[in-house]
């Protein structure tokens, strides 16, 4: 998988000189889609956030590198979490009617000793952050051990990887109208309404290597219209509510997680965005371990260029909250958007 940023960038760039659809149409919103979870969080269908309408179709496709050193000893609980974790996403959309779209997204996780450990140290030592006393072990190594208070030992300390739950979603536009009015046709043109959805997480990863939960999980979420202040400066929010399926992998699991994200995007160019969001979500189960037990929150920030046919985009995220999410989690992100027309698409 160390091969596959290179290849997005380089498709990326190749399709950025194609003369298809002007650049302002592929600016997206003012929120990443960055997830950042670590192995244990990552299993449930935590959804990013989700994308502005699109006139006809669009593909994406991303790589997030994620690594990860966190543990814990409370009472009868035990945890260890380091290694790297990848997950390769094919996401596809699609514009089902003047007001709805589809969305699926079809991802490929692995999970390694990696090779960022040494690096990290040393970010976290030059800049007097907390690093959870990582210069005392061994580095380079995969070791995902849990002991959950009954006595249910879970251990992954060889590399695995494989297809992982695929997730599928439908989204509406509100205020949009299902004629073919003016009133619909100025919302689909501007692209700022705000966005009501709902989606499934679709038990397709093997659970025993970390690659799903073996369970269905459903959510729903709203985002906010695209708040502007003058030409240059964006901003959105989103909130929404996960059921995650029973699952043998967590102990004295939550039946309702609540999650969201706020951020503001930065004009720089026609073609280029800085982008700075917060994102959060609370626990997955009752636990004293405050890796798993308590909410979590990452802040990213990301750099944004729009081509002719679509967009690229690199982010950076950091544990907000210490040992809640991995130290630190790369993104990179190449989408793209065929130039069609549809009967109800604006003119």
């Amino acid at each position: 998988m160390s091969t596959v940023p290179a290849v997005v960038l380089s498709c990326a760039f190749a399709c950025a000189t194609i003369p298809t659809a002007p650049a302002a149409e592929n600016a997206g919103g003012a929120l990443m889609q960055q997830r950042g979870q670590h192995a244990l969080r990552a299993i449930f269908g935590l959804p990013a956030v989700a994308e502005r309408p699109v006139a006809h179709s669009e593909w994406q496709v991303s790589l997030e590198h994620a690594n990860t050193f966190a543990g814990g000893i409370r009472g009868e609980e035990f945890l260890v979490l380091d290694g790297e974790s990848s997950e390769l996403s094919i996401r596809h959309r699609r514009r089902v009617g003047r007001c709805w779209q589809g969305e699926a997204v079809l991802p490929f996780i692995a999970h390694s000793a990696g090779f960022g450990d040494r690096a990290i140290d040393d970010w976290h030592q030059a800049l007097g952050l907390p690093d959870a006393d990582r210069g005392l072990f061994t580095m380079f190594d995969l070791r995902y051990v849990w002991l959950d208070a009954d006595g249910n030992r879970r251990v992954l300390e060889e590399a695995a990887g494989g297809l992982g739950d695929v997730r599928i979603a439908l989204q509406r536009t509100l205020g949009c109208e299902d004629g073919r009015g003016a009133a619909a046709a100025g919302t689909l043109r501007a692209g700022g309404a705000p966005l009501a959805r709902i989606g499934l997480k679709l038990p397709t990863g093997d659970p025993h290597a970390l690659l799903g939960s073996g369970a269905v999980d459903a959510y729903a979420d709203l985002q906010s219209p695209v708040w502007s202040v003058g030409d240059r400066w964006r901003f959105g929010a989103s909130i929404g509510a996960l059921v995650p399926g029973r699952t043998a992998l967590v102990d004295d699991q939550r039946s309702l997680v609540g999650y969201g994200a706020l951020g503001s995007e930065l004009r720089l160019h026609p073609r280029w965005r800085v982008l700075v969001q917060l994102d959060w979500h609370t626990p997955f189960q009752d636990s004293a371990l405050r890796e798993v037990g308590e909410p979590a929150a990452s802040l990213g920030v990301g750099l944004r260029y729009l081509t002719n046919a679509g967009r690229i985009e690199f982010s950076i995220g950091e544990d907000a909250l210490i040992d809640a999410t991995p130290d630190i989690v790369a993104r990179l992100a190449w989408t793209w958007r065929p130039r069609a027309r549809l009967p109800w698409a604006p003119s």
